[in-house]
Order: C-alpha cells, then structure tokens, then sequence
C-alpha cells in the first residue's frame, strides 16, 4: 500500500509543512508551558501570601467566639479576585461558616457545607492542586490554634492563556505552511521542469542512443544527472557497438568450447576406461592363477603316469575331462572381460542383476584376498535402456572405491552389500553400501567431481566416481548420490525404467 505520495517535489512540500506545523506547536506548547508554569508559581505564591493575612483577619474574632464579625470578614474577603470559596473551621475540623462566589464578577453569599473536615495534622500552611483550582490550608493561631481556613483560589486565566497560546501557534503555523509550500514551489518550478525533461530523454534512450539533452545548470544535482544521462547515452551506444562485434564471433567461440568440453570428456572416460582395464588385468591375474595351477599339475601328474605306464586307458579320458573343465572356466572368465573391451550399444536392454553378477565375478577372487565377501539383495528389478558394458564399468569402478576404502581402514575383514530395488514406480536403484568407514565429510559435496580423492583412494587418479556419473547421467538419464551410514559409504545409483515397464 503507497503511504506516501510519488513524486518528489510533492513529498518535499509535505515533509517542508510538517516540518513547520511540528516545530510551530512545538515551540508553542513550550511557550504555553513556560508561561503556565511562571503565573502558577506566582498563583501559587500570591495565595499563601492572601491565606496568610485571611488567617491573620481571623484570628481575632475566633479568639473572641464572635462569630458575626468572623462572617462579615470571610463575606468581604471573598471578594478578592480569583478567590472562589473561603471555610472556617474550629481546631478539630468542625465547620463554623462556608463563603463562596461563582466568578469574580459575582458576589459572595453564605452556601452549606459539611459538618466537619479532615484538617491537616501539622499545624502548617499545605497547599493542593486540583484541575483549575488550588486548595489552600491555612492554620489561624494567636497564641495557640484557634482554627483553619480552607481557601480555594480559581486557575482558570491559566488554562484560558494555554489556550490563547495554543490558538495563536496553529494560526501561525498555517500561515509559515503556505508561506513555506510558496517558497518551495518558486524554488523548484525550473528543477522540477529539468528533471521532467530528463526523465522523458531517459525513457526513450534506447531508441537514442548516443544522443545527448541540453543541462540545467541552476542546481547542481539536476546538473551531474544531466552529464550522467549524456553519459550514459553515449557509452550506451558504445557497448552496443562492441556486443554487435562479440556476437558475430560468439557462436564460433561457443562451439569451440564445447567442442574443447566433449574431447575432454572423453579423454577423461578414456581414461578411467584404461584404468578399470588395468584393475581387471590385476583380478585376471588373480582369476587364472588357480585354474593354471591345477592344469599344469594334472598335465605334468598324467605325463608322470604315462612314462611310467600306469595310466590306464580307461582313466585318461577322465584326467583329460578335468583338464577342459579348467580350460573352460578360463573361457568363460575371458568372455565376461571381453564385454568392458567390446563397443557398447546403447539400444540394447540390460538386466541390473545381470550386470552385477558380472561384475562381482570379475573382481570376487582378488577381492577375497583382502578378506571382502560380497552380499546381493535382489528385491526387485526391471530391464534397463543401456549397455550393458556401460553399467558394468559403473558396478566395477564403485566396487573398486569400496575395496580401497576397505582395505585403508585396516579391518581384518570387509562386506560390499548390493541391494537392487524400485525406488519409486518408474526409478530402479542400484545401492551398493561398504564397511570402509565412509566418506569424509568434507568431500561429500566434491566426490563425484574428476581428481577429486581421499586420503584412503590414493591408488587412483580420482575419476572412478566422475565417469560413474557421467555415464549414469548421459547414458541412462539417471543420478548418483554418496551418502554414510552406518560405518561405510553408500553410493545410489537411480536409473528411471524404460517407458512401459513401469
């Protein structure tokens, strides 16, 4: 809601007139006060002056009981000016005659009063302000105490000077207003017209760039707008000059600097391609060892036989049968580290269960070395748009930070859990959480960026967990999120199912 006017000069002649109004009744309302202050301390001085010589008026005849000559002093001394009411009272309070007068103008007359009042206890003048008038106490003594005078005194020329007061600063405080919005709308007719002239060349600076205003010099304000406005023109039309030049050349520029991007990330998956290549060569090592070992022996155990003719007929066929089963077994190991090597077609359909089993028998006897076992909890699955080497790599290089992690936290043994499941209708997850310890907490933010490890995956280079996004995210259209729980890193990778498998 707008409490204020808009325009400028509108708000100066406001702020100009409250200001006046403000400060004129201001000052008025001190002079009221000052003034009231000064005629009741006078007031208030000229009554216990005035009570003082009513009490002495009194004392005689109340020393003498003549009450007579008591009234026909209080009905002459209530005459006074400002003198309202006069009550004579014995010692104890008792009321002995009540005089009074409306104005002072009117005469006193005899009025009713109490039987008694409620004398002070101290045998002193007191005094008491009450609204517009002022209650006085005065003791009469002669020798002793005879009796009080309560006196009651009128203060309403005071309250009527306030509001004399008060009259006059309002009217002058109306007058200074118009003289004040006169001055001001004199002062600033020609700034105000100079800034209209500004503000019209302002709106219509984009369509007259470069083009300048003549420039008020009367106020030096109005005076650096107007060179700020000029300014501005022709630098406006300036740097549109040179965005015209930078667009010709920016499109160019642009792609180059994609081009520059995807040739980097590609390096890059090339990279972490040779370095999961490179892990595989090491569980290939692994994977074979075995099986060599047990061929050579039944090789060189049936040769012993045969040179020394105890190997019956009957019995080499069996020794050669364990012999192809081993040889098989390499066969079938090659074939699954074949699939990293192979192009990938991204048309295909993957199961993810599929992919993971792969995985876990590529790197599964090297990892038992290091005392890790591995746990599938298969809960739910549906076929994937991708390839299927494509997910592999993503399975593998997240096993191979689960195993550095792993091994660098020293524990004699490890678990690599991996849990399949929908995480939502249309979104498979693939988790796979580790007893590592977790990630540090001050790479959570950073992990899934390229050379970016830990001090426990200095094996690597850092772009195990770069590629798995980047494949998750370009191939699949999915996301991959790291957070620790319980004692060890869980990496998610969420991949959304083919449309019609939801």
């Amino acid at each position: 809601m707008q409490l204020l006017p808009q325009r400028l000069y509108t708000r100066m002649l406001l702020a100009i007139t409250l200001a006046m109004v403000i400060g004129t009744l201001g000052l008025s309302f001190w002079t009221a006060a000052s003034q009231s202050n000064q005629l009741l301390a006078a007031r208030l001085q000229q009554a216990m002056l005035l009570s003082e010589n009513l009490a002495e008026g009194c004392a005689h005849p109340l020393a003498l009981e003549d009450y007579a000559a008591l009234d026909q002093y209080l009905r002459h001394a209530t005459g006074l000016p400002g003198l309202r009411k006069v009550v004579a009272t014995d010692a104890r309070g008792v009321v002995l005659t009540v005089f009074q007068r409306t104005t002072d103008t009117s005469a006193a007359e005899l009025a009713d009063g109490p039987p008694a009042l409620q004398v002070p206890g101290t045998a002193t003048q007191a005094t008491q302000l009450a609204g517009t008038t002022l209650l006085v106490w005065q003791p009469v003594q002669a020798g002793g105490m005879l009796g009080w005078l309560q006196i009651t005194y009128s203060l309403e020329e005071i309250t009527q000077l306030q509001q004399q007061i008060w009259r006059h600063g309002i009217i002058l405080s109306f007058v200074e207003s118009l003289i004040g919005i006169s001055l001001v709308v004199l002062l600033l007719r020609r700034p105000l017209r100079s800034i209209s002239t500004l503000s019209g060349f302002a709106r219509e600076l984009p369509q007259h760039k470069g083009a300048t205003v003549p420039v008020e010099s009367s106020v030096t304000e109005v005076q650096d707008l107007g060179a700020s406005l000029n300014y501005a023109s022709t630098e406006l039309c300036r740097i549109e000059q040179e965005l015209l030049e930078l667009n010709r050349t920016l499109e160019a520029r642009v792609e180059e600097e994609v081009a520059k991007s995807r040739e980097k990330d590609a390096l890059l998956l090339q990279q972490a391609r040779y370095q999961t290549l490179g892990e595989l060569l090491v569980n290939i090592a692994h994977h074979w060892r075995q099986p060599l070992n047990n061929i050579g022996a039944r090789v060189q155990e049936n040769a012993w036989l045969l040179a020394n003719g105890e190997l019956a007929p009957e019995n080499a066929m069996a020794a050669a049968d364990l012999v192809i089963q081993d040889l098989k077994q390499l066969s079938r190991s090659i074939t699954g580290f074949q699939l990293l090597c192979k192009p990938a077609v991204p048309d295909e359909t993957v199961l993810p269960s599929d992919a993971v089993k792969r995985s876990i028998s590529m790197v599964q006897d090297s990892y038992q070395q290091s005392g890790i076992s591995f746990e599938l909890n298969l809960i739910s699955e549906q076929e994937l748009q991708g390839a299927l080497q494509d997910l592999v790599q993503c399975v593998l290089n997240v096993f191979t930070n689960a195993r550095d992690a792993i091994v660098a936290s020293q524990a004699a043994t490890g678990r690599i859990t991996v849990t399949i499941a929908r995480q939502t209708p249309d979104v498979l997850c693939i988790v796979v959480a580790d007893t590592g310890g977790g990630i540090p907490q001050q790479l959570l933010g950073s992990l899934f960026d390229p050379y970016v490890t830990s001090k426990f995956r200095t094996q690597g280079v850092g772009l195990g967990l770069f590629v798995v996004r980047q494949i998750i995210e370009q191939r699949f259209n999915g996301t991959v999120t790291a957070e620790n729980q319980d004692g060890g890193a869980v990496i998610t990778l969420a991949i959304p199912l083919k449309q019609g498998e939801v």
